[in-house]
């Protein structure tokens, strides 16, 4: 299209100014000593491109040797890598699954554990029950054996009252018998006196009759008082011993239902006694075997925190191999994401190289272009495409898709339109102002020395690595 309008306005131009023809060729002597002046710049170049190409195939080649040797290398190792690492796995996913067999064991343990320490502290505190209940017993037959020793104290006592009792009732027989000897005597005394009396007052009473009877009645009478409180006397006395005779027999009695009242106790508390000894004897078998089960289980559960102590430091020994196994992929996924720059540089270089080769075919083919009538040289368009494709966002964009195009393109004008059609009108705007002189074109020569410098250092960054 840009040669058809120009061609157009050309012939508009020779149409409108006669004098077109002349201009015409002046301009393109002009263009042509511009042209001949870049073809040997260009030439030039070449010559210094072609040297620097044989020392970087130079380059090239002793970097492929290393690169396939390092490559060997890389497979050996990424071999024994994986072969290691798969080792490793399989050496993980045991120990994983032996530690999570262990954990549900040891969790198992530990419930059953608890279960059985529930049951324990349980059966513990029945038996501190059962302790304290045997403690009260304890307390209880203590308090018995005091009131058997009590008892003990109280049947000597009441024995010792029984003897002293009888020795008192024998005491207060023989008293009473004593005083009813006594009263008797004392009455047979006093019958005798009175008799004597009696008989002596008969006498005097009749000898004083005889003498003087109102004396006489007077002093009988005098001492029948005497007589009469004298009797009181006697019965006065008679009637306290025989109170105290009776007092004595009330207290015999009442001791006689002490003593008996004692004996039902002391018989009660003998049979209570005898069934809490059987029971304490009971109770205490019974804590001997509560105690070696306390004891048997104390072993058990000591066993199993030893076996848990086990179980912990086997886990704390596998921790580190754990540690090396996940820092061990770390580092895999590391070198996978190496591998992966290294593709993307690869793949950058291959992009370089190409464009290189491209411009060397282009720098080639220049001086046989510019015979040619097209005012846009194919060396120029090539150049453009070259630069186009080396453009900082179609690399980007190239590394950012590095997996959705095919690893190798062609680096044609075709392929360079067929990926940015929409750059073709700038192509036709920098090859006219291309056609405008030599210090155009001269901004072109740049672009070459950037892309070769960057190859060049790309290359030397690879070698150095």
């Amino acid at each position: 299209m840009p040669r058809k309008k120009e061609r157009k306005s050309g012939e508009n131009e020779n149409k409108l100014n006669p004098a077109s023809p002349k201009t015409k060729a002046g301009i393109d002597d002009k263009e042509k000593r511009a042209y001949v002046m870049q073809i040997g710049f260009l030439n030039e170049e070449l010559e210094r491109f072609q040297i620097k190409c044989d020392q970087l195939e130079k380059q090239n080649k002793s970097l492929i040797a290393q690169y396939s040797t390092l490559d060997a290398e890389k497979k050996d190792i990424t071999e024994y890598l994986k072969r290691s690492v798969s080792e490793r796995e399989e050496e993980l996913q045991e120990l994983q699954e032996r530690l999570e067999a262990d954990q549900q064991a040891a969790a198992q343990e530990r419930h059953a554990l608890q279960l059985e320490r529930s049951q324990l502290s349980q059966e513990l505190q029945e038996l501190q029950d059962r302790i304290q209940k045997n403690a009260a017993l304890a307390q209880r037959l203590a308090d018995l054996e005091e009131l058997q020793r009590q008892k003990d104290d109280l049947m000597s006592t009441v024995e010792n009252l029984e003897k002293q009792l009888e020795r008192q009732r024998e005491q207060h027989k023989d008293e009473l018998h004593s005083l009813e000897m006594k009263v008797l005597l004392e009455k047979r005394r006093l019958e005798e006196e009175m008799e004597s009396e009696v008989a002596a007052m008969l006498a005097k009473v009749e000898h004083l009759v005889e003498l003087k009877l109102p004396e006489t009645t007077r002093c009988v009478l005098q001492e029948n008082r005497q007589l009469k409180v004298r009797f009181s006397q006697l019965c006065e006395v008679a009637r306290s011993l025989q109170e105290e005779n009776a007092s004595l027999r009330e207290h015999q009695r009442r001791l006689r239902l002490d003593t008996e009242i004692l004996e039902q106790t002391v018989r009660q508390t003998a049979r209570i006694s005898c069934r809490r000894r059987k029971e304490a004897l009971q109770l205490t078998g019974r804590l001997q075997q509560l105690q070696e089960e306390v004891q048997g289980k104390q072993q058990q559960l000591e066993e199993l925190q030893e076996e848990n102590t086990r179980v912990l430091a086997k886990m704390e020994a596998l921790r580190p191999d754990r540690v090396a196994l996940s820092a061990e992929r770390s580092r895999n996924q590391l070198e996978a994401k190496l591998k992966e720059e290294r593709r993307r540089r690869n793949r950058m270089k291959s992009i370089m190289q190409e464009a290189a080769n491209t411009l060397r075919l282009a720098l080639k083919e220049a001086p046989a272009e510019t015979q040619e009538a097209d005012p846009v040289p194919r060396w120029r368009r090539t150049l453009q495409n070259l630069q186009d494709l080396l453009d900082p966002q179609t690399l980007s964009c190239c590394s950012a898709d590095r997996g959705s195009e095919p690893r190798e393109q062609s680096l044609d004008p075709g392929w360079a339109s067929r990926v940015q059609p929409s750059r073709g009108s700038g192509l036709g705007a920098k090859a006219s102002l291309c056609r405008a002189g030599a210090a155009s074109c001269s901004s072109l020569v740049p672009l070459h020395r950037s892309v070769l410098h960057h190859h060049h250092h790309d290359s030397s960054s690879e070698r150095y690595q």
